[in-house]
């Protein structure tokens, strides 16, 4: 199912340790339909229940959903891939992972649900975004899961507005003109150096909810991703048959492009408050902890923060959990990635995917949020081991 190689490459001595006790992959490939395929594969190996739910846009990309252990299980977990579709291919390997490591004894009391590519329209088509089932597009799932009929959306006063600077680059970017493109570089340059990168993720990142040609776009109405989401959590989570019994539910939530090259960190929401960092202090290092609200931003809608939305049951407790594999290699860290998401971005929504160097942005992006190198490979790989043996101890 992998492409396996003894070489270890200029690895931590984490990945180095993981890598001579199992066997691993060169590089993670990056396209949408082999991870499919091979976590169907794996899954129906393990005896799992496999469901798939097609998208709106095309019924041959869809988010499959593998389950296993008892359905009235006390304990759920959920692993999530692909909420940013382009990011899907070390989720998906996370994903595959811990299907491997699953046994008996850890389905006795709790019911493993994994959902495999929440978008498979953007992992697809190397996009973060998704459409609307109403016709929207440009969506970002993860600024998505929003009350679209709170005052401030409904008065038209949104909870973040675009960024003027970038709104006005946008507009007048090509993907042919050079000097457009050095201003796209001071814009950035300007961005992360001297307005400072964490008071840019507050201001930009969070999501904006005004113009839909921009990046980190929430939509106006549910994403797809959110209908799938949505369709999920009530058909196989919370259904009276199951709902009774739950007392604790896992979400793991996997995703890349934040953070250094090759680290794992966990970014817990506020709410998850000493109980949920005392938890995730169990499945890594305490500097890897991040309080997304202080270390990101106040990021609007994301899917973490959506189960209370949710009927859950009175006493039961939620431990939502990101996992993001940093990929910047840049000097200002970040840059490249955003570089890559704004590219894109222009590509589709300016030119509808129609320019001639439209494969050469789309790899970029690609490769922004799964690096060829092997060691980026062997890193997520060894930190997948290494969390999922410490959550199974202790669960």
């Amino acid at each position: 199912m992998f492409f396996y190689q003894k070489k270890l490459g200029e690895v931590n001595h984490l990945v180095a340790s993981a890598c001579l006790e199992y066997p691993v992959m060169v590089r993670i490939i990056q396209p949408y339909k082999p991870h499919q395929d091979q976590f169907c594969e794996k899954a129906l190996q393990k005896g799992a229940r496999l469901t798939h739910i097609p998208h709106i846009s095309d019924p041959h990309l869809t988010t499959d959903v593998a389950i296993l252990g008892d359905d009235n299980a006390p304990n759920v977990v959920i692993i999530t891939s692909g909420l940013h579709g382009v990011e899907l291919p070390a989720g998906s390997i996370g994903q595959q992972i811990l299907l491997d490591k699953l046994t008996d004894k850890h389905l006795a009391d709790t019911r493993y649900i994994f959902v495999h590519a929440l978008n498979p329209y953007g992992a697809h088509h190397a996009l973060r975004t998704d459409l609307g089932e109403a016709g929207g597009r440009n969506i970002d799932p993860a600024r998505n899961f929003v009350d679209f009929n709170a005052a401030e959306f409904k008065s038209g006063e949104a909870v973040g507005a675009a960024n003027a600077a970038i709104a006005s680059a946008f507009e007048k970017a090509t993907l042919s003109n050079h000097s457009l493109s050095m201003m796209w570089g001071r814009l950035l340059y300007t961005a992360f150096v001297q307005q400072g990168q964490a008071e840019f993720k507050r201001t930009f990142v969070q999501g904006q909810y005004t113009n839909p040609l921009l990046p980190y776009y929430g939509g106006t109405a549910a994403s797809c991703t959110r209908l799938t989401w949505e369709k999920i959590v009530n058909e196989y989570i919370l259904d009276p048959q199951h709902k009774p019994h739950i007392k604790t539910i896992y979400h793991f939530d996997i995703h890349t492009g934040d953070g250094p090259f090759g680290t794992l960190q966990l970014y817990l929401c506020k709410d998850a408050g000493e109980q949920g960092k005392a938890f995730a202090e169990n499945l890594i290092e305490a500097d890897k902890i991040k309080v997304t609200d202080d270390y990101f931003a106040k990021v609007t809608g994301d899917i973490g923060d959506y189960w209370q939305s949710f009927d859950l049951p009175k006493e039961a407790q939620i431990i939502p959990i990101t996992m993001e594999f940093g990929t910047t290699q840049a000097r200002i860290p970040g840059i490249d990635v955003l570089g890559a998401i704004l590219n894109r971005t222009l590509l589709a929504e300016k030119y509808e995917d129609t320019h001639h160097e439209k494969e050469e942005i789309i790899q970029k992006m690609r490769t922004a949020f799964t690096p060829t190198q092997d060691n980026w490979a062997y890193a997520v790989i060894a930190q997948s081991h290494d969390l999922w043996d410490r959550f199974l101890k202790q669960t």
